[in-house]
């Protein structure tokens, strides 16, 4: 059995990096930003851009669009290890309703308390894991109630991490590897 603790890190403080990898860390994102003019994301029908139709290459994607301190766009697809995240997620990610660029997460519901997702990275293309994609992935799910509770499993490239949305707190937190979140806080 692997012995781990729990630790909580806000985003700036990193504390002790000789945390073993097999031990479980929580970070906590703060407050999901959906205002579209502060995502930043063109959209002007409703307060927030939550599930909206984006047409790309003739194709309609339904995106939610927040960030925790950079631009993201969400989109469900019904088949996770067949979506073509090398050719869609740029497509969306550079689309001209997302003004700085975008990292898109593509999501499957696995369970009413698991997720999957994939992430095209702004600027870098697909890649494994961010704790920011992930808390994404999870919220993005509990707002298109394909996740009914405030809490979800989020597997990115087969680990699963544990994602809280405390809204009264308005506080995302999420729990997983100490080797995966410490390496997105460096």
């Amino acid at each position: 059995m692997l012995k781990t603790k729990s630790v909580t890190v806000s985003l700036g403080f990193v504390g002790d990096h000789d945390i073993m990898s097999t031990e479980n860390v929580s970070v906590t994102l703060g407050k999901p930003i959906t205002a579209p003019v502060l995502v930043p994301v063109l959209h002007a029908s409703t307060p927030t851009c939550i599930n909206d139709p984006f047409m790309v290459d003739g194709e309609c994607y339904k995106v939610t669009a927040m960030s925790f301190g950079t631009p993201h766009g969400a989109v469900f697809v019904d088949d996770l290890d067949n979506t073509d995240v090398a050719s869609i997620g740029p497509s969306l990610g550079m689309h001209a309703l997302f003004p700085q660029g975008a990292s898109i997460v593509f999501i499957q519901s696995i369970d009413k308390e698991t997720i999957k997702a994939r992430l095209w990275q702004r600027g870098e293309g697909e890649i494994p894991f961010t704790a920011e994609a992930a808390c994404v992935a999870g919220t993005a799910a509990m707002m298109c109630q394909k996740v009914l509770f405030s809490e979800t499993n989020v597997v990115m490239d087969d680990i699963t991490f544990h994602m809280k949305w405390d809204r009264a707190r308005e506080g995302v937190t999420l729990t997983g590897p100490a080797n995966m979140i410490y390496g997105q806080l460096d």
